[in-house]
């Protein structure tokens, strides 16, 4: 196997640097196959989390009406960082873990391709939101109008341009039988050495070294406008100094944390050291610092932005507000069905104490104690005594005249 700068290599566990898509080396510890996974697995999970927090809370804002060109980058910026977390850092750790090839020719093909299409997307997005910046702090009223058009054009330029300057290596990635399985390298035949000398050359400039530039060029002179104007009556549209320093913040980290690995890049293909290629652990720190950048720009955005925090409370706020109505609508119906059951089983009990009432009340009407009809019936077969009457003498007088 060749590599960049001419001179014939063979894959062994010296020159892993040829490997596609992670080290895949027979001769490498527990340190590469269970603790180096382990890590990128915990990278993978955090980096999803924080982007899909940073993408929701953007759009839910971009809905509210704060449209505007650094939040759709930022939302881009994100989207990248979610491809390379779902479809970059599980290929790596399956192949650290199995130290074999082992998801067929297609993705040998495009591993390496898409994982710097990613990269270069994100230098070229960071680019264009420090540009994006700068105009915003120098010309904010007429800045401050939305045009999507613009935006749609800038992502599909950038989107295009990232996927075809990294073609080479999907061009020259192949599936290999070795002693220890199927592997994928990067193999240059022959006939493209001149073209890699030269390709190899103008990649990192183009896809790292002049956006590196233009973005701290255009922040540079973002701070230093902003300096000036600050004696001037402030203006409602211009965005704080703490906002660029910030955006200047996330820039500087992803080109120090991809630095590494355009160290190993170069080292592996203008090295004037003959075989001697990068060291293991060189390599495997340098992809383990690239991949952990996925993670950095939701965690500074939440750390610094006032207004970032203040979407995130937003949207945490909505989410309790719809599980707590899930709930509350829940138990509503649980207890409207109690309530209807309570009713209708004091109903029951009305009707069914009603119906003991009338039933005794008839009883009692029908029936008269024993003590009771004994005295009425004295009283009803016992005419008035004399001895009881009220005027005995006008009935003695009556007897008197009866008599004579």
């Amino acid at each position: 196997m060749q590599r960049g700068g001419g001179s014939d290599v063979t894959m062994n566990s010296s020159e892993s640097i040829a490997f596609s898509g992670g080290l895949q080396s027979s001769e490498v510890g527990m340190e590469i196959t269970v603790v180096l996974p382990l890590i990128l697995a915990t990278i993978c999970l955090v980096g999803f989390t924080g982007n899909v927090m940073l993408i929701a809370i953007l759009m839910h804002d971009f809905r509210k009406g704060k449209c505007s060109v650094v939040n759709c980058l930022v939302i881009n910026l994100g989207a990248t960082d979610l491809l390379l977390v779902l479809f970059c850092i599980p290929v790596h750790i399956v192949t650290y873990a199995k130290q074999s090839w082992v998801f067929g020719h297609f993705v040998c093909k495009t591993s390496d391709w898409f994982l710097h299409s990613c990269l270069i997307v994100k230098s070229f997005t960071l680019a264009a939101i420090s540009q994006a910046r700068y105009k915003h702090v120098v010309t904010p009223p007429k800045f401050i109008s939305f045009n999507k058009k613009h935006v749609w054009i800038a992502l599909f330029l950038t989107w295009t341009f990232s996927f075809l300057l990294p073609l080479p290596q999907m061009f020259f990635s192949q599936m290999e039988m070795k002693q220890g399985g199927l592997l994928c390298g990067f193999d240059i035949p022959g006939y493209a050495n001149n073209f890699m000398n030269v390709f190899s050359k103008l990649y990192p400039l183009l896809a790292y070294v002049f956006p590196m530039v233009f973005t701290f060029f255009c922040y540079m002179r973002a701070l230093r406008r902003r300096k000036e104007r600050r004696n001037r009556v402030p203006n409602p549209r211009v965005m704080s100094r703490k906002i660029t320093s910030m955006l200047m913040s996330l820039s500087l980290a992803f080109e120090a944390m991809w630095l590494p690995q355009w160290i190993v890049w170069v080292w592996a293909r203008h090295s004037s050291f003959g075989s001697i290629q990068p060291p293991t652990a060189l390599m495997v720190l340098a992809q383990v610092i690239m991949f952990l950048n996925c993670t950095l720009n939701p965690g500074v955005f939440l750390a610094v932005s006032d207004e970032f925090r203040d979407g995130f409370n937003n949207v945490w706020t909505m989410l309790r507000c719809k599980h707590c109505n899930g709930a509350d609508r829940r138990a509503g119906e649980n207890g409207s069905d109690m309530v209807t059951s309570t009713i209708q089983s004091l109903q029951d009990l009305h009707s069914t104490s009603g119906l003991r009432a009338s039933q005794e009340s008839k009883l009692k009407e029908g029936k008269v104690l024993p003590d009771v009809e004994h005295f009425w019936q004295d009283r009803r077969n016992t005419t008035a005594g004399e001895e009881n009457d009220p005027m005995p003498w006008e009935t003695e007088q009556e007897l008197t005249g009866c008599i004579q």
